[in-house]
């Protein structure tokens, strides 16, 4: 396969209509891909995501905890629940909503800024509102799981404490080993 085949190939009588789309196709994908990899800009595994910082992070995980604590409270309480674990997780942190100031500048349209404050450590954005963190889903582990009806119970108060809707809310019984 040394230079016999190379000369066979490219002898103009070989190529066809399909066979020169082929290798056309076959060369602008080669050089597509080439140039991605070759290229100065962000790397395909960069995405633009917005940075969580550390005390958000605490503050999720925070918020998280003491609906743990509240919901473990609340379904304990409940007639043939026994003991109780429950579980968290959230979509993502809090998002703050920052306050703008718009200033309409007639025909030239308008312009939108931050209100800014002047603190001791410099300049910081004025906080409108904070949304909490959106809950993912619920697992609740419980010994009287196995009743329907606590089971029934358990749903309509995790639901209507968390305004999770039932099909993000698990229910399981407890281990024997671990009610214990």
């Amino acid at each position: 396969m040394g230079r016999d085949f190379f000369k066979e190939l490219f002898k103009t009588k070989n190529w066809n209509r399909s066979s020169l789309l082929v290798f056309a196709g076959a060369l602008g994908l080669f050089l597509l891909l080439a140039g991605n990899a070759f290229s100065p800009g962000r790397s395909s595994r960069e995405t633009v995501e917005p940075q969580i910082t550390a005390s958000e992070t605490m503050y999720a995980q925070e918020y998280a905890s003491n609906l743990e604590q509240t919901l473990t409270g609340v379904i304990e309480s409940i007639q043939g629940a026994g003991q109780v674990k429950v579980a968290v997780t959230l979509e993502a942190g809090p998002q703050t909503v920052y306050a703008l100031d718009e200033t309409d500048r007639g025909e030239n349209g308008s312009e939108v800024q931050h209100i800014l404050l002047e603190e001791a450590s410099g300049q910081s954005a004025l906080v409108e509102m904070v949304w909490e963190p959106e809950i993912r889903g619920i697992a609740v582990v419980c010994q009287g799981a196995a009743d329907v009806q606590v089971q029934a119970q358990i749903t309509e108060a995790v639901s209507v404490l968390t305004g999770v809707s039932s099909n993000r809310i698990s229910i399981a019984k407890m281990n024997e080993s671990e009610g214990t």
